[in-house]
């Protein structure tokens, strides 16, 4: 059958076979329930309207409290831009020997690769930056 033949009228009569469809498939799942709880003697669970389907992304889902959902105490985000002026006061203080992202990363505490990326995208932009070595940086005056 091809794509040109379907009508209007056509489409609206598989849809409505399709959800008699759907129907018929959720009935058979609670008939089968029963049947099953009736074999092992245990009560039988409420199926879904679509068994084995993920949850769509905005659904809201009862999640139980543990460490990872619990937000940290005193832990708030640093405002945009701020590493910047971070890293290049470091480099002023480090002088002429400069200094590197795992030395800069502890002291500023943060992690050592956003500082990577720091440096290869917002700092190859400015020409005082400096790489030195591998993972390495000083600031020229």
């Amino acid at each position: 059958m091809s794509l040109s033949s379907f009508t209007s009228t056509s489409l609206k009569s598989l849809s409505k076979l399709i959800d008699k469809k759907e129907s018929l498939v959720a009935e058979i799942a609670k008939i089968e329930a029963a049947v099953a709880s009736l074999l092992t003697g245990k009560p039988a669970k409420a199926t879904s309207k679509r068994p084995g389907r993920p949850a769509k992304k905005g659904a809201v889902a009862k999640k139980s409290v543990s460490a990872k959902n619990v937000p940290k105490a005193g832990k708030k985000r640093a405002a945009r831009g701020s590493i910047g002026t971070k890293v290049l006061k470091a480099l002023e203080d480090a002088g002429d020997a400069g200094v590197k992202v795992t030395e800069l990363a502890k002291s500023l505490k943060v992690k050592a690769g956003n500082l990577h990326v720091w440096f290869a995208t917002t700092g190859k932009k400015n020409p005082k930056i400096k790489k030195v070595g591998k993972g390495h940086y000083k600031l020229v005056k």
